[in-house]
């Protein structure tokens, strides 16, 4: 005889994982709940600007490339590597108030020519104002850059320990070889910066993730750069995005590391003026912890999706 199945028992014993089915079915994708709050000028985006948007709470996410930031690290400029061809991890032009723009091959070759011979004969004023180095990126001690240590220069981020008062001290700077971190344009004199309006600076911390990937990444507002460019993070920042496990050789090496398109979140107002987020053990628990609050991977990917629809490219 054929046994009796008994219906109702298989029913019932498979009631749980469907009910976990018809939950996971029913369960509405989070929303997004960020709206364009301002065009970005960005230089290196499709059209020249890149939308920002804001959520209730003012917090900014933008999706962009970012390029590499170097400043801070002990490797990033050298007097005697001028382009970064052998071990600095950046162009000295970068450091220079006007980047060397518009100087044809001779004209870099005399930047090059005339930094050099500034810094053998230890930065005489007259000859250290040819070189157009920017104190915001090359800190200046009694008038000269600090003493070079281990053959590069002090460079310095606007991201530092307020109380300590040496200049030279690289420890008091956002290291771009350890610390992920955003840069955000700066304000113009007596106009501050769309992101400054909205009570983001530097100091704040940050939520990243590759639109292709799922995995995000927390990191701190590290630095603020030109006013037309948005997209850029420190090499430390960028190498874990791209899954690197080496340091970059030379400033070849870091121009191929450039971001994908990435969601990037600013936490508006989370900065700590007086113990700034320096380093990973105290950004990735305190940036983890807003980014979980906030909605995690689930609300990023609808945000995401949202604003690839709004601005494709």
């Amino acid at each position: 005889m054929t046994p009796r199945i008994n219906i109702l028992s298989l029913l019932l014993a498979a009631s749980p994982f469907m009910a976990q089915g018809s939950q996971a079915q029913d369960a509405p994708a989070p929303k997004c709940a960020m709206k364009p709050a301002f065009q970005q000028a960005d230089k290196d985006a499709p059209g020249k600007f890149t939308p920002v948007w804001a959520d209730a709470a003012g917090n900014l996410m933008f999706i962009e490339k970012l390029n590499v930031n170097t400043d801070g690290t002990r490797r990033s400029y050298a007097v005697d590597d001028f382009w970064g061809q052998t071990r600095a991890l950046n162009n000295l032009c970068n450091a220079m108030s006007d980047a060397c723009a518009g100087l044809d091959e001779p004209g870099l070759r005399a930047r090059r020519i005339a930094t050099q011979s500034a810094a053998q004969a230890n930065w005489p004023a007259d000859q250290l104002a040819k070189t157009r180095l920017s104190p915001s990126i090359i800190p200046l001690k009694n008038g000269k850059p600090c003493p070079a240590v281990d053959g590069y220069l002090v460079s310095a981020t606007a991201l530092h320990i307020a109380k300590v008062t040496d200049v030279c001290d690289l420890n008091s700077y956002v290291d771009a070889l350890k610390t992920p971190a955003l840069v955000i344009p700066k304000s113009k004199p007596g106009q501050p910066s769309q992101f400054q309006a909205r009570n983001v600076r530097v100091g704040d911390l940050v939520a990243a993730m590759r639109i292709d990937q799922s995995q995000p990444l927390m990191a701190v507002v590290g630095d603020s750069g030109p006013v037309d460019s948005l997209g850029e993070a420190s090499i430390a920042m960028n190498g874990r995005l791209l899954g690197k496990a080496a340091e970059p050789v030379n400033y070849k090496e870091v121009k191929t590391w450039v971001v994908p398109r990435t969601f990037v979140l600013i936490f508006a107002g989370s900065r700590n003026t007086a113990q700034p987020y320096l380093s990973t053990d105290r950004i990735d628990p305190d940036a983890g912890e807003r980014f979980q609050a906030w909605g995690g991977v689930a609300r990023a990917q609808s945000c995401v999706a949202d604003y690839l629809k709004a601005k494709p490219n």
